[in-house]
Protein backbone atom coordinates (compact mmCIF):
# COMPACT_ATOMS: atom_id res chain seq x y z
CA UNK A 1 0.00 0.00 0.00
CA UNK A 2 1.06 3.59 -0.53
CA UNK A 3 2.17 5.57 2.49
CA UNK A 4 -0.80 7.61 3.81
CA UNK A 5 -0.28 10.68 6.02
CA UNK A 6 -2.99 10.66 8.70
CA UNK A 7 -1.33 13.64 10.39
CA UNK A 8 1.33 15.80 8.80
CA UNK A 9 3.66 18.28 10.45
CA UNK A 10 1.37 19.26 13.32
CA UNK A 11 2.98 21.60 15.84
CA UNK A 12 3.99 19.82 19.05
CA UNK A 13 2.96 22.97 20.89
CA UNK A 14 -0.61 22.67 19.57
CA UNK A 15 -1.33 18.94 20.01
CA UNK A 16 -1.42 16.41 22.83
CA UNK A 17 1.07 13.76 21.70
CA UNK A 18 -0.20 11.22 24.24
CA UNK A 19 -3.70 11.44 22.72
CA UNK A 20 -2.28 10.75 19.25
CA UNK A 21 -0.45 7.69 20.61
CA UNK A 22 -3.70 6.50 22.25
CA UNK A 23 -5.62 6.91 18.98
CA UNK A 24 -3.13 4.71 17.10
CA UNK A 25 -3.36 2.07 19.84
CA UNK A 26 -7.19 2.17 19.99
CA UNK A 27 -7.60 1.95 16.21
CA UNK A 28 -4.87 -0.72 15.97
CA UNK A 29 -3.10 1.18 13.21
CA UNK A 30 0.12 0.10 11.50
CA UNK A 31 2.58 2.84 10.65
CA UNK A 32 4.99 5.25 12.27
CA UNK A 33 5.23 8.62 13.96
CA UNK A 34 7.86 11.06 12.73
CA UNK A 35 8.61 13.65 15.40
CA UNK A 36 10.92 16.33 14.01
CA UNK A 37 13.12 18.79 15.86
CA UNK A 38 15.68 21.22 14.46
CA UNK A 39 18.58 18.79 14.95
CA UNK A 40 17.02 15.30 14.66
CA UNK A 41 14.00 13.16 13.83
CA UNK A 42 12.44 10.58 16.16
CA UNK A 43 10.53 7.65 14.68
CA UNK A 44 8.16 5.40 16.65
CA UNK A 45 6.80 2.33 14.82
CA UNK A 46 3.43 0.71 15.56
CA UNK A 47 2.20 -2.68 14.31
CA UNK A 48 -1.56 -3.14 14.72
CA UNK A 49 -1.57 -0.59 17.53
CA UNK A 50 1.44 -2.00 19.38
CA UNK A 51 4.73 -0.04 19.58
CA UNK A 52 7.49 -2.29 18.25
CA UNK A 53 10.54 -0.05 17.83
CA UNK A 54 11.82 3.49 17.98
CA UNK A 55 14.87 5.28 16.66
CA UNK A 56 16.34 8.78 16.78
CA UNK A 57 18.32 9.98 13.74
CA UNK A 58 20.48 13.11 14.00
CA UNK A 59 21.06 15.40 11.04
CA UNK A 60 24.60 13.99 10.77
CA UNK A 61 23.16 10.46 10.42
CA UNK A 62 23.87 9.23 13.97
CA UNK A 63 21.34 6.60 15.09
CA UNK A 64 20.13 5.91 18.65
CA UNK A 65 17.35 3.60 19.80
CA UNK A 66 14.39 5.03 21.71
CA UNK A 67 12.45 3.74 24.71
CA UNK A 68 9.10 3.73 22.93
CA UNK A 69 7.06 2.79 26.00
CA UNK A 70 8.20 5.88 27.91
CA UNK A 71 8.74 8.36 25.08
CA UNK A 72 8.46 12.06 25.91
CA UNK A 73 8.96 14.91 23.42
CA UNK A 74 12.33 16.62 23.72
CA UNK A 75 10.67 20.03 23.41
CA UNK A 76 7.54 21.69 22.01
CA UNK A 77 9.59 23.27 19.23
CA UNK A 78 8.90 20.61 16.65
CA UNK A 79 6.30 18.83 14.52
CA UNK A 80 4.63 15.43 14.51
CA UNK A 81 3.35 13.33 11.59
CA UNK A 82 1.85 9.85 11.43
CA UNK A 83 2.17 7.75 8.28
CA UNK A 84 0.09 4.61 7.82
CA UNK A 85 1.98 1.89 5.91
CA UNK A 86 1.68 -1.85 5.41
CA UNK A 87 3.25 -4.22 7.93
CA UNK A 88 5.81 -5.20 5.27
CA UNK A 89 6.89 -1.59 4.75
CA UNK A 90 7.08 -1.10 8.51
CA UNK A 91 9.49 -4.04 8.87
CA UNK A 92 11.42 -2.76 5.86
CA UNK A 93 11.91 0.48 7.83
CA UNK A 94 12.92 -1.26 11.07
CA UNK A 95 15.40 -3.65 9.45
CA UNK A 96 17.06 -1.24 7.00
CA UNK A 97 20.48 -1.62 8.67
CA UNK A 98 20.57 -5.44 8.41
CA UNK A 99 24.17 -6.45 7.56
CA UNK A 100 25.37 -8.47 5.73
CA UNK A 101 22.50 -8.30 3.26
CA UNK A 102 20.17 -11.23 2.67
CA UNK A 103 17.01 -11.53 0.51
CA UNK A 104 14.96 -9.78 3.23
CA UNK A 105 16.94 -6.57 2.61
CA UNK A 106 15.09 -6.06 -0.66
CA UNK A 107 11.53 -6.77 0.49
CA UNK A 108 8.99 -4.13 -0.62
CA UNK A 109 10.87 -3.40 -3.86
CA UNK A 110 8.94 -3.97 -7.07
CA UNK A 111 5.42 -3.64 -8.42
CA UNK A 112 2.73 -4.95 -6.05
CA UNK A 113 1.29 -8.05 -7.69
CA UNK A 114 -0.57 -8.73 -4.43
CA UNK A 115 -0.69 -5.97 -1.86
CA UNK A 116 0.14 -6.84 1.75
CA UNK A 117 -2.81 -8.53 3.48
CA UNK A 118 -3.64 -11.17 6.08
CA UNK A 119 -2.97 -14.72 4.89
CA UNK A 120 -6.50 -15.65 5.97
CA UNK A 121 -7.88 -13.34 3.24
CA UNK A 122 -6.00 -15.12 0.43
CA UNK A 123 -6.85 -18.16 -1.67
CA UNK A 124 -3.25 -19.36 -1.79
CA UNK A 125 -3.77 -22.03 -4.46
CA UNK A 126 -5.49 -19.47 -6.70
CA UNK A 127 -2.72 -16.95 -6.07
CA UNK A 128 0.04 -19.42 -6.95
CA UNK A 129 -1.82 -20.36 -10.14
CA UNK A 130 -2.12 -16.68 -11.07
CA UNK A 131 1.62 -16.20 -10.49
CA UNK A 132 2.29 -19.15 -12.78
CA UNK A 133 -0.06 -17.96 -15.54
CA UNK A 134 1.47 -14.47 -15.41
CA UNK A 135 5.02 -15.86 -15.86
CA UNK A 136 5.96 -13.66 -12.91
CA UNK A 137 9.55 -12.72 -12.16
CA UNK A 138 9.68 -11.61 -8.53
CA UNK A 139 9.01 -12.94 -5.06
CA UNK A 140 6.42 -13.76 -2.39
CA UNK A 141 7.05 -12.71 1.21
CA UNK A 142 5.45 -13.73 4.50
CA UNK A 143 5.75 -11.74 7.70
CA UNK A 144 4.36 -11.35 11.18
CA UNK A 145 4.80 -8.54 13.69
CA UNK A 146 8.16 -9.96 14.70
CA UNK A 147 9.58 -9.70 11.17
CA UNK A 148 9.89 -11.40 7.80
CA UNK A 149 9.49 -15.16 8.09
CA UNK A 150 9.71 -16.57 4.56
CA UNK A 151 10.42 -15.66 0.94
CA UNK A 152 9.74 -17.55 -2.28
CA UNK A 153 11.51 -16.39 -5.45
CA UNK A 154 9.88 -16.87 -8.87
CA UNK A 155 11.36 -17.17 -12.36
CA UNK A 156 8.79 -16.96 -15.18
CA UNK A 157 6.01 -17.92 -12.77
CA UNK A 158 7.76 -20.96 -11.24
CA UNK A 159 9.05 -21.13 -7.67
CA UNK A 160 12.85 -21.55 -7.76
CA UNK A 161 14.09 -20.83 -4.23
CA UNK A 162 12.81 -20.61 -0.67
CA UNK A 163 14.53 -18.48 2.01
CA UNK A 164 13.80 -19.01 5.70
CA UNK A 165 15.91 -18.84 8.88
CA UNK A 166 19.11 -18.07 6.90
CA UNK A 167 18.52 -21.22 4.83
CA UNK A 168 18.14 -21.37 1.03
CA UNK A 169 16.13 -24.31 -0.35
CA UNK A 170 16.47 -25.04 -4.08
CA UNK A 171 15.05 -27.85 -6.20
CA UNK A 172 13.19 -29.76 -3.49
CA UNK A 173 9.60 -29.70 -2.26
CA UNK A 174 9.04 -27.02 0.37
CA UNK A 175 6.34 -27.13 3.07
CA UNK A 176 5.74 -23.78 4.75
CA UNK A 177 3.94 -23.56 8.09
CA UNK A 178 1.83 -20.44 8.44
CA UNK A 179 -0.37 -18.74 11.02
CA UNK A 180 -3.44 -17.86 8.94
CA UNK A 181 -4.63 -15.13 11.32
CA UNK A 182 -1.24 -13.72 12.33
CA UNK A 183 0.83 -13.84 9.12
CA UNK A 184 0.67 -11.34 6.27
CA UNK A 185 1.52 -12.08 2.65
CA UNK A 186 2.48 -9.98 -0.40
CA UNK A 187 3.82 -10.65 -3.89
CA UNK A 188 6.04 -8.33 -5.93
CA UNK A 189 6.97 -8.32 -9.63
CA UNK A 190 10.54 -7.24 -10.39
CA UNK A 191 13.17 -7.25 -13.10
CA UNK A 192 13.94 -10.84 -14.21
CA UNK A 193 17.49 -10.64 -12.81
CA UNK A 194 16.55 -9.80 -9.20
CA UNK A 195 15.07 -13.20 -8.16
CA UNK A 196 18.16 -14.87 -9.65
CA UNK A 197 20.41 -12.67 -7.49
CA UNK A 198 18.29 -13.24 -4.37
CA UNK A 199 18.31 -17.01 -4.94
CA UNK A 200 22.10 -16.97 -5.30
CA UNK A 201 22.89 -14.97 -2.14
CA UNK A 202 23.97 -18.12 -0.32
CA UNK A 203 27.24 -17.70 -2.30
CA UNK A 204 27.74 -14.11 -1.06
CA UNK A 205 31.38 -13.33 -0.28
CA UNK A 206 32.72 -10.02 1.05
CA UNK A 207 35.50 -8.76 -1.23
CA UNK A 208 36.13 -5.23 0.08
CA UNK A 209 35.01 -3.01 2.97
CA UNK A 210 36.14 0.61 2.95
CA UNK A 211 35.12 4.27 3.25
CA UNK A 212 34.67 6.90 0.54
CA UNK A 213 33.92 10.62 0.38
CA UNK A 214 32.72 11.16 -3.19
CA UNK A 215 31.00 9.50 -6.12
CA UNK A 216 34.35 9.58 -7.94
CA UNK A 217 35.94 7.38 -5.27
CA UNK A 218 33.01 4.97 -5.52
CA UNK A 219 33.55 4.95 -9.27
CA UNK A 220 36.95 3.32 -8.70
CA UNK A 221 35.17 0.39 -7.04
CA UNK A 222 32.70 0.11 -9.91
CA UNK A 223 35.61 0.03 -12.37
CA UNK A 224 37.23 -2.81 -10.42
CA UNK A 225 33.97 -4.78 -10.62
CA UNK A 226 33.91 -4.19 -14.37
CA UNK A 227 37.58 -5.06 -14.89
CA UNK A 228 37.27 -8.27 -12.88
CA UNK A 229 33.94 -9.10 -14.58
CA UNK A 230 32.41 -9.78 -11.17
CA UNK A 231 28.83 -10.65 -10.43
CA UNK A 232 28.44 -8.51 -7.34
CA UNK A 233 26.33 -6.40 -5.01
CA UNK A 234 27.79 -3.04 -4.00
CA UNK A 235 26.23 -2.14 -0.62
CA UNK A 236 26.60 1.58 0.15
CA UNK A 237 25.85 3.11 3.59
CA UNK A 238 25.61 6.90 3.52
CA UNK A 239 26.69 8.92 6.55
CA UNK A 240 23.63 11.18 6.42
CA UNK A 241 21.24 8.26 6.20
CA UNK A 242 20.04 5.96 3.47
CA UNK A 243 21.43 2.85 1.88
CA UNK A 244 22.03 2.05 -1.77
CA UNK A 245 22.57 -1.26 -3.57
CA UNK A 246 24.08 -1.70 -7.03
CA UNK A 247 23.84 -5.05 -8.83
CA UNK A 248 26.43 -6.20 -11.39
CA UNK A 249 26.37 -9.31 -13.55
CA UNK A 250 29.79 -10.39 -14.85
CA UNK A 251 30.99 -6.80 -14.56
CA UNK A 252 27.96 -5.19 -16.22
CA UNK A 253 25.76 -2.83 -14.19
CA UNK A 254 22.15 -4.04 -13.92
CA UNK A 255 20.18 -2.28 -11.23
CA UNK A 256 20.43 0.37 -8.51
CA UNK A 257 18.11 0.39 -5.48
CA UNK A 258 17.80 3.11 -2.84
CA UNK A 259 16.53 2.27 0.65
CA UNK A 260 15.12 5.24 2.56
CA UNK A 261 13.04 4.51 5.66
CA UNK A 262 10.04 2.36 4.60
CA UNK A 263 10.64 2.59 0.84
CA UNK A 264 12.96 0.78 -1.58
CA UNK A 265 13.00 2.35 -5.04
CA UNK A 266 14.87 2.06 -8.33
CA UNK A 267 16.85 5.28 -8.06
CA UNK A 268 20.09 6.79 -6.83
CA UNK A 269 20.86 8.65 -3.60
CA UNK A 270 22.93 11.82 -3.48
CA UNK A 271 26.39 11.46 -1.97
CA UNK A 272 27.07 14.66 -0.03
CA UNK A 273 30.59 15.98 -0.73
CA UNK A 274 33.07 15.46 2.10
CA UNK A 275 30.95 12.99 4.07
CA UNK A 276 32.59 9.79 5.31
CA UNK A 277 30.50 6.95 3.87
CA UNK A 278 31.03 3.19 3.93
CA UNK A 279 30.71 0.54 1.25
CA UNK A 280 30.82 -3.26 1.17
CA UNK A 281 31.50 -5.11 -2.06
CA UNK A 282 30.11 -8.64 -2.16
CA UNK A 283 30.73 -11.08 -5.00
CA UNK A 284 28.38 -13.98 -5.69
CA UNK A 285 27.88 -16.81 -8.18
CA UNK A 286 24.62 -15.99 -9.96
CA UNK A 287 22.84 -18.95 -11.49
CA UNK A 288 20.91 -18.20 -14.68
CA UNK A 289 18.48 -21.10 -14.35
CA UNK A 290 16.99 -23.03 -11.44
CA UNK A 291 14.90 -26.18 -11.27
CA UNK A 292 11.25 -25.53 -10.45
CA UNK A 293 10.19 -26.47 -6.93
CA UNK A 294 6.83 -27.40 -5.43
CA UNK A 295 5.60 -25.24 -2.55
CA UNK A 296 2.89 -26.21 -0.06
CA UNK A 297 1.45 -23.93 2.64
CA UNK A 298 -0.13 -25.50 5.70
CA UNK A 299 -1.44 -24.60 9.15
CA UNK A 300 -0.67 -26.77 12.12
CA UNK A 301 -2.42 -26.34 15.44
CA UNK A 302 -1.37 -29.15 17.79
CA UNK A 303 -4.04 -30.47 20.15
CA UNK A 304 -3.22 -30.72 23.89
CA UNK A 305 -2.80 -34.49 23.55
CA UNK A 306 -0.22 -34.00 20.78
CA UNK A 307 1.76 -31.33 22.65
CA UNK A 308 5.36 -32.10 23.49
CA UNK A 309 7.33 -30.64 26.36
CA UNK A 310 10.70 -28.97 25.95
CA UNK A 311 13.71 -29.99 28.02
CA UNK A 312 14.17 -27.67 31.01
CA UNK A 313 17.76 -26.97 29.95
CA UNK A 314 16.55 -25.50 26.63
CA UNK A 315 14.12 -23.20 28.44
CA UNK A 316 16.93 -21.98 30.69
CA UNK A 317 19.13 -21.35 27.66
CA UNK A 318 16.39 -19.21 26.11
CA UNK A 319 16.32 -17.26 29.39
CA UNK A 320 20.09 -16.71 29.27
CA UNK A 321 19.94 -15.62 25.59
CA UNK A 322 17.24 -13.08 26.48
CA UNK A 323 19.23 -11.60 29.37
CA UNK A 324 22.39 -11.46 27.22
CA UNK A 325 20.64 -9.32 24.61
CA UNK A 326 18.43 -7.06 26.75
CA UNK A 327 20.65 -6.69 29.84
CA UNK A 328 20.20 -7.33 33.59
CA UNK A 329 16.55 -6.21 33.54
CA UNK A 330 15.90 -9.37 31.50
CA UNK A 331 15.72 -11.54 34.62
CA UNK A 332 12.85 -9.46 36.02
CA UNK A 333 11.03 -9.33 32.69
CA UNK A 334 11.42 -13.10 32.26
CA UNK A 335 9.80 -13.81 35.66
CA UNK A 336 7.03 -11.26 35.03
CA UNK A 337 6.10 -12.67 31.60
CA UNK A 338 6.17 -16.31 32.79
CA UNK A 339 3.89 -15.37 35.70
CA UNK A 340 1.45 -13.49 33.43
CA UNK A 341 1.29 -16.37 30.93
CA UNK A 342 1.16 -19.13 33.53
CA UNK A 343 4.28 -20.83 32.15
CA UNK A 344 6.75 -22.95 34.10
CA UNK A 345 10.45 -23.37 33.30
CA UNK A 346 10.28 -26.99 34.43
CA UNK A 347 7.31 -27.97 32.27
CA UNK A 348 6.78 -25.91 29.10
CA UNK A 349 5.07 -27.07 25.94
CA UNK A 350 6.90 -26.57 22.65
CA UNK A 351 4.17 -24.32 21.22
CA UNK A 352 4.18 -22.22 24.44
CA UNK A 353 7.95 -21.77 24.22
CA UNK A 354 7.61 -20.54 20.62
CA UNK A 355 4.99 -18.00 21.73
CA UNK A 356 7.23 -16.97 24.63
CA UNK A 357 10.18 -16.41 22.26
CA UNK A 358 8.05 -14.11 20.10
CA UNK A 359 6.98 -12.14 23.19
CA UNK A 360 10.56 -11.84 24.46
CA UNK A 361 11.69 -10.72 20.99
CA UNK A 362 9.19 -7.85 21.10
CA UNK A 363 10.50 -6.78 24.53
CA UNK A 364 14.04 -6.09 23.26
CA UNK A 365 14.11 -2.44 22.07
CA UNK A 366 17.35 -2.68 20.06
CA UNK A 367 16.60 -4.35 16.71
CA UNK A 368 20.11 -5.76 16.31
CA UNK A 369 20.02 -7.41 19.75
CA UNK A 370 16.42 -8.56 19.16
CA UNK A 371 17.41 -10.22 15.88
CA UNK A 372 20.42 -11.86 17.53
CA UNK A 373 18.19 -13.26 20.30
CA UNK A 374 15.69 -14.62 17.76
CA UNK A 375 18.44 -16.24 15.70
CA UNK A 376 19.97 -17.97 18.73
CA UNK A 377 16.56 -19.13 20.00
CA UNK A 378 15.54 -20.55 16.62
CA UNK A 379 18.87 -22.30 16.22
CA UNK A 380 18.41 -23.94 19.63
CA UNK A 381 14.97 -25.29 18.69
CA UNK A 382 15.90 -26.68 15.26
Amino acid sequence: MERVALYKELSLEAVDLRKLFEEVITKKLTGYFKISYWNLDDYILYAEGQPIWGVSIDRDGSINNLDVENYKPKSNAGTVSFYEVSLINLITFRDQQRTPPCPYNFVSYGHEFLTCMKFSHVNISGLMEQVKRSHLDGYLVLCSRRGFTHMIMFQKGLAICSYHDNTYTIGTRQRISIDKDGDCIAVYATEPELPLFLSSMNTLKKEIEDTFRSNEELGIVRKEVSDRKLSAILDVHLQKGGRMYEFFYKGTFLLRLAHMMDQIENRSLEISPGTKNTFFLYSLQVRETFPAMEVEFYTQEPSPSESTYVEEEKVRLIRSYFIEEIGPIGALLWSKILKEKGYSERQMREEDLKRLIEELYMEIPDSAHASKFLEKARRLLT
